[in-house]
């Protein structure tokens, strides 16, 4: 059995897709007094249903439902290396809004996830060509066991989101024997 749409969710939909699209607010609707109403003897929930399946296969095709969907659309890309006193994950947001981001470190795993709107210049401006990808994105990444993921530090600068771990075995080296430091009296030496 195929599950169809009610009214309501239709125009939520579709006003979502409108504002993402255009940055604009969705224009209100009077469906007692429609713009253009139905012709007559047309059956109103085919006629419905009918739309919405050739809206559902431009989105597809078109590649703007990737754009505008509520679910994660796309995935910022990503550096991970370590220092022997830090763990790092260095995430590209250009266009994002500290605001908009959320990193939360649980059993291991950091997971970095936000939105990036739309937001059109001015009402004049007619964009010609975007190759940016907008709407909700999640990373998510392992980090090892000697990161004190209670001193995780983020910050986000330039559109560059650095989550920064210190490493609870620093000062060893990767073999686990301790590295050798200068004491006081070798600093003199030299």
């Amino acid at each position: 059995m195929t599950t169809m749409y009610s009214y309501d969710e239709v125009v939520a939909d579709v006003r979502h897709v409108y504002e993402q699209l255009t940055g604009l607010p969705a224009p209100k609707v009077d469906v007692k007094n429609p713009q253009f109403p139905l012709p007559v003897g047309v059956d109103p929930v085919a006629y419905v249903q009918r739309e919405i399946d050739y809206l559902n296969l431009y989105l597809v095709h078109s590649g703007i439902a990737t754009r505008v969907s509520r679910a994660p659309s796309w995935a910022p890309t990503a550096e991970v290396y370590e220092t022997p006193d830090e763990y790092v994950i260095v995430v590209e947001l250009a266009g994002v809004p500290a605001e908009e981001t959320e990193t939360v470190a649980r059993d291991g795993t950091v997971v970095v996830r936000g939105t990036r709107s739309f937001r059109r210049v001015s009402e004049d401006a007619r964009y010609l060509a975007s190759d940016r990808t907008y709407g909700t994105f999640e990373r998510l990444f392992a980090y090892p066991p000697y990161a004190q993921a209670e001193k995780m530090s983020a910050e986000l600068t330039d559109g560059v989101l650095t989550i920064t771990f210190p490493r609870a075995d620093a000062g060893r080296s990767r073999d686990g024997r301790n590295q050798a430091k200068a004491s006081s009296s070798d600093k003199k030496a030299r």
